[in-house]
């Protein structure tokens, strides 16, 4: 009887996961399937060469790029720009990095959000000028901040219909998503799956933006395809 007891939780966690896997695994079949329904053919035209690989990468069996081992600890530096850096770890593709010596400055939740939407985009391309580095565990209350934004205010817009700032929302989804592939964190991942399942007449304006708007489905549909959820 004691034995039983023992192993019922291990048996109850084993569970979790094959029904965790077999939903994510769905997912991705899923969009493989439907993501024509978000990226119309001028929004891959509009991508100029980058659409063949977009469509490639949507289409295909799900390429993935674990960053865990890169990430999960030291702060990284690229030679790269943000949206070069960005459309690498969208494709599962390889980034030129090197580790950095010491952190930079701590970025404080109140000094974030004392900023303007434009001045708070262009801290957060700076900052995570390479972003992996949203994955690092010295970046975890500022990751939160991003996610409860999206999961509260942002979502409370959206359900709405208020006005809301595109370009930023589709920000904090690829930092996001980014920190869900490298933590593994299901919170996040439930954030993009949110997203994903809005009306299309939500994302209308998200999809102004076609290279961002196309990088944050490439690391979405990453997302299932990622071992050890």
């Amino acid at each position: 009887m004691e034995l039983g007891t023992a192993l019922s939780p291990s048996a109850h966690v084993d569970r979790r996961s094959v029904v965790l896997r077999g939903a994510l695994l769905q997912r991705r079949a899923e969009l493989r399937k439907s993501w024509r329904l978000l990226i119309s053919k001028e929004c891959l035209r509009s991508l100029g060469s980058l659409g063949p690989e977009v469509e490639s990468f949507l289409s295909g069996q799900g390429a993935i790029h674990d960053w865990r081992t890169v990430a999960a600890s030291n702060w990284i530096a690229c030679d790269a720009n943000f949206s070069d850096c960005l459309r690498e770890v969208a494709l599962a593709g390889e980034i030129g990095y090197r580790p950095l010596e010491s952190s930079p400055a701590p970025l404080s939740l109140a000094d974030l959000n004392k900023l303007s939407g434009p001045e708070r985009f262009t801290a957060l391309c700076d900052r995570y000028r390479c972003p992996l580095n949203i994955g690092v565990a010295s970046e975890f209350e500022l990751a939160e901040e991003l996610l409860r934004q999206l999961m509260v205010v942002d979502r409370v817009k959206l359900e709405s219909g208020a006005d809301f700032d595109a370009d930023m929302v589709l920000l904090k989804l690829t930092l996001v998503g980014i920190r869900a592939m490298i933590a593994r964190d299901l919170r996040s991942l439930d954030a993009q799956n949110y997203f994903y399942e809005l009306p299309r007449r939500s994302l209308t304006r998200m999809r102004a933006n076609p290279p961002f708007f196309a990088f944050w489905l490439c690391i979405y549909a990453q997302l299932p395809c990622a071992p050890d959820w």
